[in-house]
């Protein structure tokens, strides 16, 4: 079963070492609504299981974050397919209340 957490947990999840935030939404996305601090961008329409900011992780936990959390269960699927330890972000940028950076 792949795991999930909740958006209100992730600042406190991102403290551990080892783990990384993915957001997968579009850049057009991002400017609206800003992003988690720290954050890598690998929008899904461009996504590669290969990217070179993807592949530093592969021993980490990645945590995969989008709107509301359909899109990153899906790249979180394609992330544990190719062996990742790979958890979904529920609710998305749509329910987080943490700080946010701007693009």
């Amino acid at each position: 079963m792949a795991k999930t957490v909740h958006v209100s947990d992730i600042n406190n999840v991102l403290k551990n070492d080892n783990t990384v935030l993915i957001d997968v939404r579009e850049t057009d996305e991002l400017k609206e609504t800003g992003y988690v601090p720290g954050a890598i961008h690998l929008p899904l329409t461009t996504f590669d299981i290969e990217n070179k900011d993807l592949e530093d992780h592969k021993d980490d936990t990645v945590y995969v974050m989008c709107r509301s959390g359909k899109r990153s269960e899906r790249v979180q699927h394609m992330l544990i397919d190719e062996g990742y330890d790979a958890v979904n972000v529920e609710g998305g940028i749509l329910e987080y209340e943490g700080d946010r950076e701007e693009l």
